[in-house]
C-alpha cells in the first residue's frame, strides 16, 4: 500500500471533515527568495493525499498559501544588494520584483514556485497572505491573540524557554513611516488602537524610530508566525 493511501484510510476512519463536507489540506511557503527544491516536499506530500481522497471520492479542498506577508530579512546572493538593501524589514509584498512585469518580489518567486507545481502535476486552490490580512479575515485572530497576550506568553516560555516582557503583543506593525514590518515592536493596546515603536535595530536593517498608534486591523498588522500557525 503506497503511504498515500494509509494516511488517506486513516483520514477516513478517523477523522471527520471541521465543516462536516469536506478535509482541509494546507501547506504554505515564505517567498524571500528562489524556493529550495525541498520545498517541494510538501507540495508532493499534500498533494498526493488530495489526489488519493478524491479517487476514494472523499471530499477535500487541497490549499497554497503564497505568504508574501512575512519580512524580507535577507538578500539573496543571486541579487543585487545595493538595490535591495532599502528594502531590508518591509513586508515582502512591498518590495520590487527583481524583474518587470511583476507585482512585487513575492509574485515574482511566487510565479516561478507556481509553474514547478504544475510541472510537477499538482495544482492546488492558491491564496496570499495579503488576502487574508488586508480583507479584514484575519482581525478576530489578532483580536483574540492580542487580548490573550499573556496566555501566549505563558505557552511561549513553556514550549521554547523564551521570555516576553509584560508589554509585549503577538503582532507586527507596519511602520506608518517607513513601512517596515521587522523593526517595530508593539506594546499596548486600548481595545481599538495598538501603540508601537519602530526601534529595533539588526544587522543591516535600521528603523526609522517612528512612534504612534494605528488600528492593527486590515493588514496594517501580522500575528507573529508562531501564533499565526495556531
Amino acid at each position: 500500500m503506497l503511504w498515500a493511501d494509509r494516511i488517506a484510510k486513516d483520514i477516513q476512519n478517523t477523522r471527520t471533515p471541521r465543516n462536516g463536507v469536506s478535509f482541509l489540506i494546507r501547506d504554505e511557503k515564505t517567498l524571500s527568495g528562489r524556493v529550495h527544491i525541498g520545498s517541494m516536499r510538501g507540495v508532493a506530500v499534500h498533494g498526493l493525499i488530495a489526489e488519493v481522497l478524491n479517487e476514494q471520492g472523499i471530499a477535500n479542498e487541497y490549499h497554497y498559501e503564497l505568504n508574501d506577508f512575512d519580512p524580507f530579512d535577507a538578500i539573496p546572493a543571486y541579487l543585487d544588494t545595493e538595490t535591495f538593501a532599502p528594502h531590508l524589514g518591509k513586508p515582502l509584498y512591498a518590495v520590487p520584483s527583481p524583474e518587470p512585469g511583476f507585482k512585487n518580489y513575492a509574485e515574482y518567486f511566487g510565479e516561478e514556485f507556481i509553474a514547478v507545481h504544475k510541472q510537477a502535476g499538482f495544482t492546488p486552490n492558491y491564496y496570499r497572505a495579503t488576502e487574508l490580512y488586508q480583507s479584514g479575515k484575519m482581525d478576530s485572530y489578532i483580536k483574540t491573540a492580542i487580548e490573550r497576550a499573556s496566555e501566549i506568553r505563558t505557552i511561549l516560555k513553556q514550549v521554547s524557554g523564551s521570555e516576553k516582557d509584560a508589554s509585549w503583543l503577538p503582532v507586527s506593525v507596519v511602520c506608518e513611516q517607513c513601512g517596515k514590518i521587522m523593526t517595530t515592536r508593539a506594546y499596548d493596546f486600548d481595545g481599538t488602537t495598538i501603540g508601537y515603536a519602530c526601534d529595533k535595530n539588526m544587522e543591516g536593517i535600521q528603523s526609522c524610530g517612528h512612534t504612534g498608534r494605528t488600528t492593527p486591523w486590515n493588514g496594517r498588522a501580522k500575528l507573529f508566525w508562531k501564533v499565526e500557525w495556531c
